[in-house]
Protein backbone atom coordinates (compact mmCIF):
# COMPACT_ATOMS: atom_id res chain seq x y z
CA UNK A 1 0.00 0.00 0.00
CA UNK A 2 1.02 3.69 -0.40
CA UNK A 3 -0.53 6.77 -0.23
CA UNK A 4 -0.09 9.94 -2.11
CA UNK A 5 -1.44 13.48 -2.26
CA UNK A 6 -3.10 14.67 -5.38
CA UNK A 7 -4.48 18.30 -5.91
CA UNK A 8 -7.07 18.12 -8.75
CA UNK A 9 -8.53 21.18 -10.92
CA UNK A 10 -11.95 20.23 -11.78
CA UNK A 11 -14.35 21.34 -14.33
CA UNK A 12 -18.37 20.91 -14.32
CA UNK A 13 -21.91 22.75 -16.01
CA UNK A 14 -25.51 22.09 -15.56
CA UNK A 15 -28.65 23.70 -15.54
CA UNK A 16 -28.29 24.20 -11.81
CA UNK A 17 -25.98 25.11 -9.06
CA UNK A 18 -26.09 21.35 -7.72
CA UNK A 19 -25.88 19.72 -11.01
CA UNK A 20 -22.69 21.67 -11.84
CA UNK A 21 -21.28 20.62 -8.22
CA UNK A 22 -22.17 17.08 -9.00
CA UNK A 23 -20.57 16.96 -12.58
CA UNK A 24 -16.82 18.18 -11.33
CA UNK A 25 -16.86 16.09 -8.19
CA UNK A 26 -17.72 13.21 -10.27
CA UNK A 27 -14.55 13.50 -12.20
CA UNK A 28 -12.56 12.71 -9.12
CA UNK A 29 -12.35 9.06 -9.30
CA UNK A 30 -11.24 9.06 -13.01
CA UNK A 31 -9.16 11.88 -12.57
CA UNK A 32 -7.30 10.00 -9.70
CA UNK A 33 -7.34 7.27 -11.65
CA UNK A 34 -4.76 8.74 -14.75
CA UNK A 35 -2.75 10.33 -11.80
CA UNK A 36 -2.37 6.90 -9.74
CA UNK A 37 -0.48 3.55 -10.65
CA UNK A 38 -1.90 0.30 -9.49
CA UNK A 39 -5.76 0.49 -8.00
CA UNK A 40 -7.05 3.11 -5.91
CA UNK A 41 -9.58 1.91 -3.26
CA UNK A 42 -9.41 5.19 -0.98
CA UNK A 43 -9.97 8.68 -2.21
CA UNK A 44 -10.17 10.89 0.88
CA UNK A 45 -10.95 14.51 -0.19
CA UNK A 46 -8.27 17.11 2.25
CA UNK A 47 -9.21 20.43 0.80
CA UNK A 48 -11.79 21.66 -1.54
CA UNK A 49 -11.43 25.39 -3.05
CA UNK A 50 -13.89 27.50 -5.84
CA UNK A 51 -11.60 28.58 -8.48
CA UNK A 52 -14.28 29.94 -10.29
CA UNK A 53 -18.26 29.98 -10.75
CA UNK A 54 -19.87 31.48 -13.09
CA UNK A 55 -23.73 31.92 -13.91
CA UNK A 56 -25.12 32.39 -17.34
CA UNK A 57 -28.09 33.94 -17.83
CA UNK A 58 -30.23 34.54 -21.21
CA UNK A 59 -33.48 35.71 -22.29
CA UNK A 60 -35.41 33.44 -24.83
CA UNK A 61 -38.36 34.09 -27.00
CA UNK A 62 -40.71 31.90 -29.07
CA UNK A 63 -40.26 32.97 -32.81
CA UNK A 64 -38.32 36.00 -31.43
CA UNK A 65 -40.74 37.69 -30.03
CA UNK A 66 -43.36 35.91 -27.81
CA UNK A 67 -43.44 34.29 -24.22
CA UNK A 68 -39.97 35.28 -23.17
CA UNK A 69 -38.18 33.24 -19.96
CA UNK A 70 -34.71 33.54 -18.91
CA UNK A 71 -32.96 30.73 -18.99
CA UNK A 72 -29.61 29.73 -17.43
CA UNK A 73 -26.25 27.71 -17.20
CA UNK A 74 -24.04 27.15 -14.25
CA UNK A 75 -20.57 26.17 -14.96
CA UNK A 76 -17.98 25.87 -11.43
CA UNK A 77 -14.18 25.31 -11.40
CA UNK A 78 -12.90 23.46 -8.17
CA UNK A 79 -9.32 22.68 -6.78
CA UNK A 80 -9.82 19.15 -4.43
CA UNK A 81 -6.76 17.77 -2.71
CA UNK A 82 -6.92 14.19 -1.90
CA UNK A 83 -4.99 11.80 -0.08
CA UNK A 84 -4.94 8.20 -2.23
CA UNK A 85 -4.20 4.87 -0.54
CA UNK A 86 -3.54 2.06 -3.48
CA UNK A 87 -2.13 -0.84 -4.15
CA UNK A 88 0.36 -1.92 -6.53
CA UNK A 89 -0.87 -5.03 -8.01
CA UNK A 90 2.70 -5.63 -9.96
CA UNK A 91 4.42 -6.05 -6.68
CA UNK A 92 2.18 -8.62 -5.46
CA UNK A 93 3.28 -12.30 -5.94
CA UNK A 94 0.36 -14.56 -6.89
CA UNK A 95 0.24 -18.27 -6.61
CA UNK A 96 -0.09 -20.15 -9.83
CA UNK A 97 -2.54 -23.04 -9.76
CA UNK A 98 -3.07 -25.16 -12.11
CA UNK A 99 -6.12 -27.39 -12.88
CA UNK A 100 -6.90 -30.43 -15.00
CA UNK A 101 -10.04 -31.24 -16.48
CA UNK A 102 -11.60 -33.74 -17.94
CA UNK A 103 -13.02 -33.66 -21.25
CA UNK A 104 -16.82 -33.51 -19.96
CA UNK A 105 -15.63 -30.66 -17.55
CA UNK A 106 -13.97 -28.61 -20.49
CA UNK A 107 -16.90 -29.23 -22.43
CA UNK A 108 -19.28 -27.71 -19.71
CA UNK A 109 -17.15 -24.89 -19.14
CA UNK A 110 -17.37 -23.83 -23.05
CA UNK A 111 -20.87 -23.19 -22.64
Amino acid sequence: MKQERHTLRLSGSGPTREKAFATAIGQVQSAVGKRTDGVSFRVEPLDLDVVNAVEHRWTERFLGLFFPRTRQRFEITLRIEVQVTSLDLDALDFTVREERLTPLQHALRMR
